[in-house]
């Protein structure tokens, strides 16, 4: 069965499905139990600083074995936000069929920078089907490009307005994910540097959520 690329007709739909992408990463996002719980999390960190209490007998490990579930959780935010740019720009965040004839050159250029939907159409054209709503592609596949891709070069990354910082912090989150084993090290983390970044990543969040919905 053919997807159906409706998601692309118009840019009613593309906003739709942009700002639907975006309202639910933040709301994953929020449920981070380190954004959740975090003026707890500094509170036990001053205890600890103050020697009010020990690393030993506080919650922290709790905290250990979430983080990684919460970095899932900061990336699901930030795959869906930069789809929802790339959409909003005409780009095709599907991947493209390489064993299609006449699309083995756009697919392979797809992991480097992204392709604009016109780019597909002029190799060959969309079947629109407007009654039903429904729209597909034989070269375009069921499936979407990844962190690899979105972050993976600078034609990428220059279409999403992201601060370098942030664009740092995803990486690592990514890579943090992708060890498969908990990084047992958290504790020695847990510092302003740590609430440095939560609190950058907040913040970009509300602002977007803020410039999406309250306009």
């Amino acid at each position: 069965m053919k997807i159906n690329l409706w998601i692309y007709s118009d840019k009613t739909e593309q906003l739709k499905t942009s700002v639907s992408l975006i309202a639910f990463g933040a709301e994953i996002f929020k449920r981070a139990k380190v954004i959740k719980d975090i003026d707890q999390l500094k509170k036990i960190r001053q205890d600890i600083n103050k020697n009010t209490i020990h690393p030993k007998d506080t919650d922290i490990t709790e905290y250990i074995f979430d983080f990684l579930v919460d970095c899932i959780r900061f990336l699901i935010f930030f795959e869906n936000y930069m789809k929802a740019e790339l959409i909003l720009k005409d780009y095709c965040v599907h991947v493209i069929d390489k064993n299609r004839h006449g699309f083995a050159t756009l697919a392979k250029e797809q992991r480097e920078r992204p392709i604009k939907l016109k780019e597909i159409n002029d190799i060959e054209k969309f079947t629109v089907d407007r009654k039903n709503k429904v729209i597909n592609h034989d070269a375009i596949k069921d499936k979407t490009i990844g962190m690899t891709e979105l972050l993976g070069t600078e034609k990428y990354r220059i279409e999403y307005g992201l601060d370098l910082k942030i664009i740092e912090l995803i990486k690592e989150f990514n890579k943090f994910r992708n060890k498969l084993h908990f990084n047992d090290t958290l504790e020695f983390q847990i510092d302003d540097t740590f609430f440095s970044k939560l609190d950058m990543l907040n913040q970009f969040v509300d602002k977007v959520m803020k410039d999406k919905f309250e306009k």
